[in-house]
């Protein structure tokens, strides 16, 4: 009897490991950390809490022509709205605009009030640091400005002894002092706002200005009365992007194929003309 017993307890022991051992395996097999399931539901659900919610918030500012209020419908409109637009109905959702001023565009982003920012931002290694931001959807850069008919400037070496005008505080105002460190004999004439300083290039009262190339295209667009120019190319180079929360990379890459459609297909090229020519 002593040895039936011995023999039964050590077959009972056997068949309990092997169930143990296939326990564990089967366990090591097919159960994910809890952390690979927070990644994996975060990643599925991003887009997806976008379409439940039915609309897709976007930060903006006041910056003529990418957006600024139609004075007949009172309505946001320009070439960053259309881009918002196209991105909205790629997720198939309404785009919801947030006005405000500038410096609130990123700390919205990162507070999760909005879902993006497209308020014709420059991409900078400075902005990196705070938000993620797009491929770049438009180029641009500080341009030369000039009254119509001034013949006695037509590049950046003719500005010797001559007063600009800049932004404080903007690009507009670093590149002048860039120029200046280059061996540039220029006046420096800051202003608190460009209509200011491009006011008084037309009434003369400064010889030449620094503008971004592309707002000054606007500018001369919606002020054909200013009789102002562009001197030549951009003599700096930028490109604009739009800004999602930093980690936000689902949303990015959705609206970095709605970039890349565009200028694929050509429609890029018609937005343009539409609001800048």
């Amino acid at each position: 009897m002593k040895r039936s017993y011995t023999l039964k307890s050590a077959l009972l022991l056997l068949v309990a490991t092997m169930l143990v051992v296939a326990g564990c395996s089967k366990k090591e097999e097919t159960v994910p950390t809890a952390k690979d399931n927070e990644t994996a539901t975060a990643s599925a659900s991003r887009l997806d809490a976008i379409k439940e919610r039915g609309k897709l918030v976007i930060a903006t500012g006041d910056y003529y022509p990418f957006e600024y209020l139609d004075p007949e419908t009172k309505r946001l409109v320009g070439y960053d709205i259309d881009l918002g637009q196209k991105i909205a109905d790629k997720l198939g959702v309404q785009a919801e605009w947030k006005e405000m001023q500038f410096t609130a565009l990123i700390p919205t982003l990162q507070n999760g009030q909005a879902d993006m920012a497209i308020a014709a931002m420059y991409i900078t290694d400075e902005r990196k640091k705070a938000v993620d931001m797009s491929e770049i959807y438009m180029k641009t850069g500080m341009s030369l400005v000039k009254r119509d008919g001034d013949e006695s400037i037509n590049r950046l070496e003719d500005l010797k002894g001559k007063k600009v005008g800049v932004k404080a505080g903007a690009t507009s105002e670093t590149a002048a002092k860039e120029l200046v460190e280059q061996g540039y004999d220029i006046k420096i004439v800051s202003y608190k706002d460009t209509t200011d300083y491009l006011l008084d290039l037309q009434m003369g009262r400064v010889d030449a200005a620094i503008n971004d190339y592309l707002n000054q295209l606007g500018y001369n667009k919606q002020h054909a009365e200013a009789k102002l120019v562009i001197v030549g190319d951009p003599f700096t180079e930028a490109g604009l992007g739009l800004a999602v929360k930093q980690g936000d990379t689902e949303l990015l890459k959705l609206a970095n194929d709605v970039i890349k459609e565009l200028e694929a297909s050509g429609e890029s090229k018609t937005m343009y003309a539409k609001w800048l020519k």
